[in-house]
């Protein structure tokens, strides 16, 4: 004998499905045998009756057929709705994109715009500044291009050493285009370097650059640097040990053992604040002693950018006698070791950098205005505060800027 079918019976068309379940009633004694359609028709479930099982299948197979096909939805949407609702239709149609997918997607565009520009807007902006086609480079002829460029361009010796320094490690650690470059690679580079978090910024920094420069010559696209760069750690520039500088009384006994063809980078860097290198790569007509400043060519500044170094009362007095029209004013091929043999004899210990620390902290005190010493100094206000200053009071800053030379002199 042939079992019958197994209720609720599934009726699956055009990957739709119904149910069929089948309900028994009695009424006076008798079993009444009745079927109900069961399926979702616009996010709201419907229920059809039928009384033969066959005529149930068929009901449900049309349901099946209905919702697959859509026509539901004409024909329960009015004249107006059911023409914006063809008009989508035949808008997405050459995009082969169903119409829900394609509500979803634009609402959560608006949302994520959040008013700030229209989905067209959006998508003009990113469709400019996304290269559609991107030339396969080698990371390691892009790095090659762009030091040879630095240099071509003229950028300061300190800065093609840190350029060459960073990048040249990077060529050794990646090889592949410089498509592939992804911000896992920058993170695995940065967090195996054996350094400082210091050195692990400056390297952050000169990598931006280099991917800033592969963007300008339509390498990367244009938004690549910020893409890879943006959750990457932002290490800090955190000074180590404090900030030492030298007392007037320190200053004066250095000066005062000092040879004479040592004396003008002892005096530009304790009162004028330049840079040990900037002091080196300095030429005499570059001071103007009439005018009262002192000329850091961009060529020759750390930051590549030229600025105007006051020339104060005391500093005129150490450079007037000892000036020249023009020439190197300092003539020491290796000026370290002149400081550590000028520190032992003044009994004094020489700190690295002091010079410029000791102008720096002094300045301050005297005109306590942090942002214009920035200017003189070539620095931010945010870099002065963190690795140069060391509060001194006005008293003292009277002091190191009143060291004149010996009236014997």
């Amino acid at each position: 004998m042939k079992a019958g079918p197994t209720f609720p019976l599934v009726i699956k068309q055009d990957g739709v499905s119904a149910r069929i379940r089948k309900v028994i009633k009695t009424k006076n004694g008798v079993d009444y045998v009745s079927y109900v359609v069961d399926y979702v028709r616009l996010g709201k479930r419907r229920l059809e009756w039928r009384a033969d099982l066959e005529e149930a299948k068929e009901a449900a197979r049309e349901a099946c057929r209905k919702i697959a096909d859509g026509e539901h939805m004409a024909l329960e949407l009015g004249n107006g709705d059911r023409m914006i609702y063809l008009r989508a239709c035949e808008a997405l149609a050459p995009l082969s994109v169903a119409l829900d997918t394609a509500s979803r997607e634009y609402a959560e565009v608006l949302r994520i715009l959040d008013g700030k520009a229209s989905p067209v807007e959006a998508a003009r902006f990113y469709a400019k500044t996304h290269n559609v086609k991107l030339p396969q480079v080698d990371a390691t002829q892009a790095i090659d291009e762009m030091l040879a460029q630095a240099k071509a361009d003229g950028k300061s010796k300190p800065r093609l050493h840190q350029l060459r320094t960073y990048l040249e490690r990077f060529k050794s650690n990646f090889h592949g285009d410089v498509t592939a470059i992804t911000s896992a690679v920058i993170q695995g580079f940065l967090t195996a370097m054996n350094a400082s978090e210091r050195a692990k910024k400056n390297c952050r920094d000169v990598l931006r650059a280099f991917l800033k420069w592969c963007a300008v010559r339509g390498y990367l696209a244009r938004n690549a640097p910020n893409d890879l760069l943006e959750h990457l750690p932002a290490y800090r520039n955190k000074r180590i040990g404090r900030i030492e500088i030298f007392t007037p009384e320190q200053m004066t006994r250095l000066l005062e053992k000092a040879e004479e063809s040592l004396l003008p980078y002892l005096v530009i860097g304790a009162f004028a604040g330049l840079r040990g290198e900037e002091i080196k790569r300095l030429d005499w007509s570059e001071i103007d002693l009439a005018d009262g400043f002192i000329e850091v060519a961009a060529d020759k500044a750390k930051t590549d950018t030229r600025r105007l170094a006051p020339i104060q009362d005391n500093l005129k007095a150490w450079l007037q006698p000892r000036a020249k029209k023009e020439g190197p004013v300092c003539s020491f091929k290796n000026v370290v070791n002149q400081l550590m043999r000028l520190a032992a004899e003044a009994n004094v210990e020489w700190k690295k950098n002091a010079l410029r620390h000791s102008f720096i902290s002094y300045r301050v005190a005297e005109c306590a205005d942090v942002p214009r010493v920035a200017d003189e100094s070539g620095n931010s206000p945010a870099v002065i505060r963190t690795h140069y200053l060391q509060r001194v009071k006005p008293k003292q800053a009277l002091a190191w800027f009143g060291i004149v030379p010996p009236t014997n002199a």
